[in-house]
């Protein structure tokens, strides 16, 4: 019966009594730190190799080749090159028959015996201890948690301070363990500190790193299948491109999302996403048909992130009515743009203070003073905007300014150019936005002269 084919990579490996996984990275691993010292090149110590990885080199699965610092462990290793050890092996020559006319002489001892039993031992021990104990992730899950639900009462800096240790945490830990349900944990953790970060990010007015974390939170989440931060991640793409003036785009990773959401809350986030981005390009008809589709969605089916996490990963119903107002005004409809900012506002009024998002409620009422100016209600506008101007710095987001902005914008049109209250209104709205969250953010250090 003939065998199917094998790599060179799995032929030694086998030789040598490596090539289950558990047996293989710590040798892969010793012969990192051996290279570093001898090359004296410490970004090479901590290489590690998952098991995803070396199932596709054991089985030839490769497209390129490896990085540069696999292809110098694996020679290494084997004193082969890694195109050598990912191709086929050569055929090994049939043994030659021997007949044996007596019994072979024993060929170990027992000492060889008790040394190879003592050998399996100290490995099985070694391997069973790099794994996290279950204290540690459930505290990084905490942090984490616990940022998401804090997130409406915190500093957006504090936020993306916070955030970040937990993903450098996370990246410490990473090596320590070769459990294939603590790695995938731990990329879970580090994905959702990204995503943090990332609306952080767009809170300090910086939507390049918004987008950058972003991303890098949809490169924690596809290997490993998590769903709900793909589909969190792709409609936070969504929303970035709206922010950036590009609607078309932001259309196509809403829709790349709903393919994978699987919560109404994920969904519901999705369509009140589409509805603005439709709004931005005109489209009455589109905007009515997602904001229905966004009410309609079935709540009672959850996911571990929107709903069981939380907080900023969640999508209330005075969130979703915040946005829905946005999305009319941009429609250039007060009627129902009022009634929406209006619906989330009272929304919120009606929660425990601790619970009310000071953002959510800014925005909402920023989006009611342009609705009223739409209806021609100068005095209404006003009176929208008393308690945003009482925000403190850092409680002026991104979100909130560029909506300020519009606000500004149409005070400078045609019914209200020469209305004093509406100079007034323009001139409060200046003041306010020369202090935002914005001035959180150090200045570049400035660069040396040469």
């Amino acid at each position: 019966m003939d065998s199917a084919p094998e790599t060179l990579l799995r032929r030694l490996a086998r030789a040598r009594g490596i090539e289950p996984y558990a047996a293989f990275r710590p040798k892969y691993e010793r012969a990192a730190r051996e290279l570093s010292t001898q090359d004296n090149d410490p970004e090479i110590r901590q290489a590690t190799l998952s098991q995803r990885q070396y199932a596709r080199w054991l089985a030839g699965d490769v497209k390129e080749a490896p990085y540069p610092v696999a292809c110098r462990i694996l020679r290494h290793m084997f004193n082969r090159s890694a195109s050598e050890l990912l191709a086929l092996a050569p055929p090994t020559e049939p043994s030659p028959q021997i007949i044996c006319t007596a019994p072979a002489p024993p060929t170990i001892t027992e000492d060889e015996l008790l040394m190879s039993a003592h050998d399996a031992a100290s490995h099985a021990g070694d391997a069973a201890s790099q794994a996290l104990s279950p204290a540690t992730l459930d505290l990084l899950r905490n942090e984490v948690f616990t940022l998401a639900q804090r997130y409406h009462l915190k500093r957006p800096d504090d936020v993306f301070r916070a955030a970040r240790a937990v993903r450098e945490k996370v990246e410490r830990h990473m090596p320590l363990t070769h459990r294939p349900d603590q790695e995938t944990a731990l990329y879970v953790i580090a994905g959702q500190a990204c995503a943090l970060m990332a609306s952080a990010a767009f809170d300090l007015g910086s939507q390049e790193a918004a987008r950058t974390l972003t991303y890098a939170a949809l490169g924690y989440a596809r290997p490993i299948d998590h769903h709900p931060l793909m589909a969190w991640s792709s409609g936070n793409l969504g929303l970035l491109a709206y922010w950036g003036n590009r609607p078309a785009e932001a259309v196509g990773h809403v829709r790349a999302a709903q393919e994978i959401a699987t919560s109404g809350t994920g969904q519901a986030r999705l369509h009140s996403i589409a509805a603005r981005a439709y709004a931005y390009l005109g489209d009455a008809r589109s905007v009515e048909r997602e904001l229905h589709e966004a009410e309609e969605v079935n709540r009672d089916l959850r996911d571990e992130l929107h709903d069981d996490v939380g907080g900023e990963f969640s999508f209330p119903p005075e969130r979703a009515a915040m946005s829905a107002g946005t999305s009319w005004v941009l429609l250039g409809d007060g009627r129902h743009a009022v009634a929406a900012s209006t619906k989330a506002i009272t929304l919120l009024q009606g929660m425990p203070a601790h619970q009310r998002s000071t953002k959510v409620g800014a925005e909402a009422a920023a989006d009611l003073a342009l609705a009223q100016l739409l209806n021609q209600d100068l005095e209404a506008a006003t009176s929208a905007l008393e308690a945003v101007f009482n925000l403190d710095p850092e409680q002026r987001v991104d979100g909130l300014m560029l909506r300020m902005a519009g606000v500004r914008s149409q005070l400078l049109s045609a019914p209200f150019r020469q209305a004093r209250i509406a100079t007034e209104l323009g001139e409060r709205i200046e003041e306010f936005s020369l202090n935002s969250a914005r001035l959180l953010l150090l200045p570049p250090a400035p660069r040396a002269l040469t």
